[in-house]
């Protein structure tokens, strides 16, 4: 993993996992705590946090739990203060959600609290560990987006718009690290087996085994990208082949190609909101 002053004096570096009481998330904080991190792992289920804290401990890893609704300003803040106060060597922001069907149909209310997690819950926190990382010239953190940040996302618009954001601010902010020893990175799975789909409403039946990957090859693949350096990660060959296309493709054809495949998702909206 990334190196880091903590490891340097002999104890454990320490790292920050949002969104980590399943999925990807919860195979950051797993993978980090096997790997000798002191992993802080934030979400809104204390019951699950303490869960995954218990398996991190019985792998001979280290990890506490702090429980917080980043949709929340005040638990944000709250978290934030964490955060600065004491930045770790590695933040990953993986905290999210998606919302699935005809955007004139959505809850207005849950589309904004969609953007207020994806967007300014990452922006904050980023925005909170930068300064003290920047102090020791050592850190990375690691923003989770997606595959949809590539191209827009017709009955998945609002996701795919965070995404988009998520992957320029991160790709801007690296530029502005560049030489600092703090690095940072935008990761884009594709379809993971977690229960995101569960959440957003998306009926998964229709979609082939081939295209879903664990979520532990994905974070797998964002520790070696990150020691790589890489600021975008796109986990897996067919994934990286679809992103490739979308940057060649004309915008119409990609926009219309999205839309067909968004359809798919339709019949899982029935009483969504």
């Amino acid at each position: 993993m990334t190196h880091s002053p903590a490891s340097e004096k002999g104890s454990r570096p320490r790292a920050l996992v949002t969104g980590a009481s399943s999925g990807i998330g919860a195979a950051f904080a797993k993978r980090l705590a096997r790997d000798g991190y002191q992993v802080t792992i934030v979400a809104r289920s204390r019951a699950r946090l303490e869960e995954i804290a218990e398996a991190a401990r019985a792998s001979g890893g280290a990890a506490e739990v702090l429980v917080a609704d980043l949709t929340s300003g005040a638990a944000l803040a709250g978290v934030a203060g964490v955060v600065a106060t004491a930045p770790p060597d590695l933040l990953v922001n993986n905290a999210g959600f998606g919302t699935v069907g005809a955007f004139a149909e959505l809850d207005p209310a849950r589309e904004e609290e969609e953007i207020r997690l994806n967007v300014i819950a990452l922006m904050r926190l980023t925005r909170a560990a930068l300064p003290g990382m920047l102090a020791r010239g050592a850190g990375a953190i690691v923003n989770v987006s997606s595959i949809g940040a590539f191209q827009p996302g017709p009955f998945n618009a609002t996701y795919s718009a965070t995404k988009a954001w998520v992957n320029s601010f991160t790709e801007a902010i690296s530029e502005e690290l560049r030489g600092s020893g703090v690095h940072v990175q935008a990761l884009c799975p594709g379809f993971t087996r977690t229960e995101f789909q569960q959440r957003a409403g998306i009926d998964t039946a229709n979609f082939p085994s081939f295209i879903w990957m664990s979520p532990e090859a994905v974070v797998d693949a964002s520790l070696a990208a990150l020691r790589r350096r890489e600021v975008v990660c796109v986990p897996g060959a067919g994934n990286r082949i679809t992103t490739s296309l979308t940057g060649i493709v004309p915008r119409s054809v990609v926009r219309r190609v999205s839309g067909v495949v968004g359809r798919r998702f339709k019949p899982a909206l029935s009483g969504h909101t």
